[in-house]
């Protein structure tokens, strides 16, 4: 079996390996969250042809970018969209996330193929009582934001602090409501790194002022989104390299912003899958980066 050697040291380098979910035997709808919730009760949840017709196109769009694709295996009603929250490399390690609601849990099964080809010392577990899903870790070269979110508690941000002590770990407390337009349910639905310097940030997903990112990335470099921009996920795009981005086609302002920065946008369907609180970072996994 061929091994895979981790390296992710930022959200934007160009992408030579990643996982990517799966739509498949999803199941019963689930509502574990508000914005899913929502959809559940007002009858537009997404069918799951439509999810998988989605992934589809993400799937094309990063084959042709030269993007070394790895699925789950299909677990039969399961949910396996969001592979993002299974676990997160940092660096050369592989941490498996503790996940925060029992339904998911199973999920890291399905790339056990994955692990398989890690080595063995790479596997970081994430001990009992510290929750943490790969949706509230961003990793920018020297530093990492955890978000603590209903997901991600304030002893998944500690374990991550002691683990990784050769980087600066900031921790970031996020909206946290059942109200489906004012929660944040993971750290990348408020905020990302794009292209060589900028930043996508929905502001008033932070309980406080998050100054380390104002003061990292300056404020002239940050790209504002409003509420409604956030619940329809402008954040959560996914980078296959500084110049290129994964974007919902339908983010027509977010896209003129990028392109304005020289960020080359690589337009895919994704509004249905958004349904469910994620989108496209949500949706992968990296394993390499340049």
């Amino acid at each position: 079996m061929s091994k895979i050697y981790l390296h992710i040291a930022n959200e934007t380098n160009e992408l030579k390996a990643v996982v990517l979910g799966i739509g498949t035997d999803q199941g019963k709808p689930y509502d574990i969250n508000p914005v899913a919730k929502m959809h559940k009760e007002e009858g537009t949840y997404p069918t799951e042809d439509d999810v998988i017709a989605e992934i589809a196109t993400v799937e094309a769009a990063l084959k042709a970018e030269g993007v070394t694709v790895f699925r789950p295996k299909n677990m039969p009603n399961q949910k396996q969209i969001f592979t993002r929250d299974i676990g997160f490399v940092i660096d050369d390690k592989f941490v498996v996330a503790n996940m925060k609601e029992p339904v998911r849990k199973a999920e890291i099964e399905g790339i056990q193929h994955v692990l398989d080809q890690l080595d063995p010392d790479s596997i970081i577990e994430v001990p009992e009582g510290a929750t943490i899903e790969g949706g509230d870790v961003l990793v920018h070269q020297d530093h990492v934001f955890v978000g603590i979110s209903k997901r991600t508690n304030q002893a998944g941000f500690e374990f991550l602090k002691a683990t990784f002590l050769d980087k600066q770990v900031i921790g970031l407390n996020v909206v946290v409501s059942d109200d489906p337009k004012k929660n944040i349910l993971h750290l990348d639905c408020a905020f990302q790194p794009v292209g060589d310097k900028y930043a996508i940030i929905y502001e008033d997903g932070f309980q406080d002022k998050p100054q380390s990112i104002y003061d990292l990335f300056g404020e002239e470099n940050l790209i504002k989104v409003n509420q409604q921009q956030m619940n329809r996920m402008f954040p959560n795009v996914f980078s296959v390299s500084p110049k290129k981005v994964l974007v919902e086609e339908g983010f027509t302002t977010l896209i003129d912003a990028l392109e304005s920065r020289n960020i080359q946008c690589i337009k895919v369907k994704y509004a249905e899958t958004s349904k469910l609180s994620g989108l496209l970072r949500c949706s992968t996994l990296p394993l390499i980066r340049a």
